[in-house]
């Protein structure tokens, strides 16, 4: 009969070494590899601050409340990937996602701002237009997009009479 095992609870793996034993202390040297923090053996405080493998958000603003909401997370293993999540939207730790999400409201807030500053000192057919320009579309429009005006243009010169 096997052993019960609540959901919540798995049965650890392995065997549990006291990590103060000598024999712990000797498989430690043999945990890790020369590499460019030292030789084999020595203690994680001279490694020092290792920036990857990283954890990535990504964070949107609820639509209910003003909480902010974690879409997505990952992981980036080099600095490349940590670049290439950084482009769709990703910031590295979530203060920094909040962050990049407040930051892109307040952009969008100051182009709405000069937006509504310029209607201010449109003419009426221009407001019309605009009006029809937000209508066609239920997001918001940070410009309005811009229709070419035809002018009238003059004919060739005309030669002018008795001058020959």
């Amino acid at each position: 009969m096997g052993t019960y095992v609540a959901p919540d609870q798995s049965i650890p793996g392995g065997v549990v070494h006291n990590p103060a034993s000598p024999f712990s202390r000797e498989m430690a040297k043999f945990e890790m590899d020369y590499s460019p923090f030292g030789p084999p053996g020595r203690p994680r405080a001279q490694v020092g601050y290792q920036a990857y493998p990283a954890r990535y958000f990504k964070v949107k603003r609820s639509d209910t409340n003003s909480d902010f909401i974690v879409i997505h997370e990952t992981d980036a293993e080099n600095e490349n990937q940590g670049r290439v999540l950084e482009s769709q939207g990703y910031r590295n730790g979530l203060p920094a996602a909040i962050a990049y999400v407040e930051s892109l409201e307040q952009m969008v807030a100051v182009a709405a701002a000069e937006r509504n500053y310029r209607d201010r000192n449109m003419s009426d057919a221009a407001k019309a237009e605009s009006a029809a320009a937000e209508e066609s579309t239920g997001k918001h429009l940070a410009e309005v997009p811009v229709t070419p005006i035809k002018r009238r243009t003059r004919g060739p010169n005309k030669p002018k009479v008795g001058a020959e």
